[in-house]
């Protein structure tokens, strides 16, 4: 029996000044999962963190955040070490420069409880992306039942941002794979979003829920982009498995 209904894990490295917001966004979204009666818990993931980071992240404002030491210099890689730490049952994870919506945490518990009632598993994206900082623009995430939405635009591109909130055990079994930057492959969410549809799991999108998505010039997508990472081959994105994977999303949502 988990001790927690909800673990929040932000990701963090060098991040000062920046993730105030992003805490002041989780505690909000926290009290409000809190006063619909979640017990909820929180981690800080610092990986390879700068002093800066270190210093910031463990100021006495901070305390009733648990801190997760963390020494894997990866993105993917940090978030499986802090599924390895969660307590909670269900895991949300956030970036130390992002934010999300007030409400992300509660309509996130209530979505995963319905799918399981279905004999669904499932993984959790917010309707809208609102870009800002370096970028001015919002993007809507497509639901799986929406016209809008296509397997077949997994070849070119990822559907769903990487705030993800599923059963910690989805974590576990299924865990981000580790940047491989040799031999050029990268986008970890991408690839994850694609082995856990693979595997059976179905992805929704949260009505009415925001990730505010701080973009910057040296962000890890633009250092992906510019440096040609491609994303690793992967069975399902073969023509004919999108094609079935097309057709079974298709027959899943006439039902």
């Amino acid at each position: 029996m988990s001790p927690f209904d909800i673990t929040v894990a932000i990701t963090a490295h060098a991040e000062t000044f920046v993730a105030g917001p992003t805490i002041r966004s989780c505690d909000a979204a926290i009290s409000a999962a809190e006063r619909s009666g979640y017990l909820v818990e929180r981690l800080i993931g610092l990986d390879n963190a700068t002093s800066e980071a270190t210093e910031y992240f463990h100021q006495p404002d901070l305390e009733h955040w648990r801190k997760v030491p963390l020494d894997v210099g990866d993105l993917g890689l940090a978030r499986n070490g802090l599924a390895q730490s969660a307590q909670g049952a269900f895991l949300a994870f956030m970036d130390a420069d992002d934010l999300f919506s007030e409400n992300w945490l509660v309509e996130g518990a209530k979505a995963l409880k319905a799918a399981a009632e279905q004999g669904q598993r499932a993984i959790l994206h917010p309707e809208l992306n609102w870009f800002f900082d370096a970028a001015n623009a919002v993007l809507v995430n497509p639901d799986p039942t929406s016209v809008f939405y296509t397997p077949y635009y997994w070849r070119v591109g990822n559907h769903f941002d990487s705030l993800a909130m599923a059963d910690t055990e989805t974590f576990l079994e299924i865990p981000y794979r580790g940047r491989d930057r040799n031999n050029g492959f990268g986008y970890e969410d991408w690839c994850w979003n694609i082995e856990t549809l693979q595997a059976g799991f179905i992805h929704h999108v949260v009505p009415d829920t925001i990730i505010f998505k701080r973009r910057r010039d040296n962000s890890l997508v633009t250092e992906l982009n510019t440096n040609k990472n491609v994303l690793w081959e992967l069975d399902m994105l073969a023509i004919d498995n999108l094609h079935s994977h097309a057709q079974q999303n298709r027959v899943r949502h006439e039902k």
